[in-house]
């Protein structure tokens, strides 16, 4: 399906300006406004969760190296560097353990780039709180939307969602907070366009490539930025033209626009994104769902565990169980390998941050179980996807007794939501790795539950990083 706007209609980029420049924070609706403040916090539990990780500091290092005016913060760095410096190092950095949200019909985590974007712009221009919140609404507003308008095929042409329509997201979030009129804000887009980028590649080998493809979104849109606002020009019908991103980055030209435009300003699509209750691929929220089901209901013993069966849907399969995934060789591998996961998760009854660690690669009981794991399609949860992430997980024992789990919707689904409580406590638990004072997390939670009433918000990121 291929579905363009027509000559004689506004141009897509147009649309999305118009929106842009006449939103006002009364305008947004509450669930709106709530989403975004609940991301606000789950993005900074990972951000500074992963401070102490290799992709982190490497990415500060370059950062602090590249310099610029000494105007954003880098979490984790005693050093100032210009906005889109900023927001680089500190988008890898939430992209690190991969614990951010999803939105299904995107195929993509509509915050890494978008909020360490705004974060930085907002921290050097004194933003308030309020100002914030448009702009994260507005950049995760077009990531979903414009990945649904690629109809779930765009990981087929080998681009990751994530980056290229995070890409976007965040150079519309930049305008905002620029103060940009509709022209400008067009421009941005069009300069953005060219910038759009993130091939699947990084999963052959388990490359840190994948936190990349959050850093250099952040960056290039902020960059967009100056230079739209200095009166560089793009063209604005980068969406929808014959040489446009939906184009150019669809798979066999499958794309429908009206996922962009449709409701645009009146139902707020990016509110119904999930947030992660494991750090890891999203795709793997329901076979671990249903592994950790089976371990709360029936207590198995993983050494008289005999095979694990899981049913999914085909990417699924093709995204964490291809045969590299049989044989991980470093972290990343383990977040995207169905088959360790659910071994892990049989092992130690649990999967959090410290289940990701290389020493489980040669572990003899989990290699046992990876060994003893077999990974089929399920047509049902082919059928649904991407609107449903379903899986099923069956087990057998030595003894022939059959354990079976299905989980229709993972948690953190906005159909099976986590509270706000449950990311404080995320929160707690990442943020707490590395602060030396539970005060200080406390603090960062008050001030973004009050997110709305904050006058600037150069205050948070000076909360955040003084807290180590």
């Amino acid at each position: 399906m291929t579905t363009t706007a027509k000559t004689n209609e506004k141009k897509i980029a147009e649309i999305i300006a118009e929106l842009s420049t006449g939103l006002k924070f009364e305008d947004l609706p509450d669930y709106a406004v709530a989403h975004a403040k609940t991301l606000t916090l789950d993005v900074l539990a990972s951000m500074v969760g992963t401070r102490n990780i290799i992709t982190s500091k490497i990415a500060r290092e370059t950062a602090e190296e590249l310099e610029g005016p000494a105007e954003c913060t880098i979490v984790g760095s005693s050093k100032k560097v210009s906005a889109p410096n900023a927001a680089f190092a500190n988008a890898i950095q939430c992209y690190g353990y991969d614990f951010v949200d999803d939105h299904n019909e995107s195929n993509a985590h509509p915050s890494p780039a978008t909020y360490p974007a705004s974060f930085a712009l907002a921290e050097k221009l004194k933003k308030s709180g309020k100002e914030f919140i448009e702009a994260v609404c507005l950049g995760n507003e077009v990531v979903c939307r414009l990945g649904s308008a690629y109809l779930g095929d765009m990981y087929y042409q080998g681009f990751h969602p994530t980056s290229t329509c995070g890409s976007m997201g965040a150079a519309v979030s930049a305008a905002k907070l620029m103060g940009f009129d509709k022209q400008k804000t067009v421009y941005v887009q069009g300069i953005a366009g060219s910038t759009v980028a993130g091939l699947m590649a990084w999963n052959s080998e388990g490359s840190f490539t994948k936190r990349f493809q959050a850093g250099h979104p952040a960056m290039n849109s902020i960059i967009a930025a100056y230079l739209a606002d200095k009166g560089f020009n793009g063209p604005s019908d980068i969406y929808e033209g014959k040489d446009g991103i939906l184009h150019a980055y669809s798979y066999y030209d499958h794309f429908d626009t009206k996922f962009i435009t449709e409701g645009l300003g009146d139902k707020w699509e990016f509110a119904s994104s999930s947030i992660k209750v494991y750090p890891c691929c999203r795709y793997s929220g329901g076979h671990l769902d249903a592994c950790l089901d089976i371990v709360a209901k029936h207590h198995p013993k993983a050494e008289d565990i005999e095979k694990i069966e899981i049913r999914s849907s085909k990417y699924t399969m093709r995204l964490l169980a291809e045969e590299r995934k049989w044989h991980p060789k470093n972290i990343v591998d383990l977040q995207f390998s169905m088959p360790f996961q659910a071994a892990i998760a049989f092992v130690n009854g649990k999967v959090t941050v410290d289940e990701f660690d290389v020493k489980y690669i040669d572990d003899p009981l989990v290699k046992k179980l990876i060994a003893s794991t077999t990974v089929v399609e399920d047509p049902e949860f082919e059928a649904r996807y991407p609107e449903h992430y379903s899986s099923a997980v069956k087990i057998t024992m030595k003894d022939g007794t059959e354990y079976e789990s299905v989980i229709d919707d993972p948690k953190g689904d906005w159909r099976n939501p986590v509270t706000f409580e449950d990311v404080k406590n995320k929160f707690r638990t990442l943020a707490n790795r590395v602060y030396t004072d539970p005060e200080r997390t406390e603090k960062i939670i008050s001030f973004v539950e009050d997110l709305e009433a904050q006058e600037d918000m150069s205050e948070l990121m000076k909360l955040v990083n003084d807290a180590g």
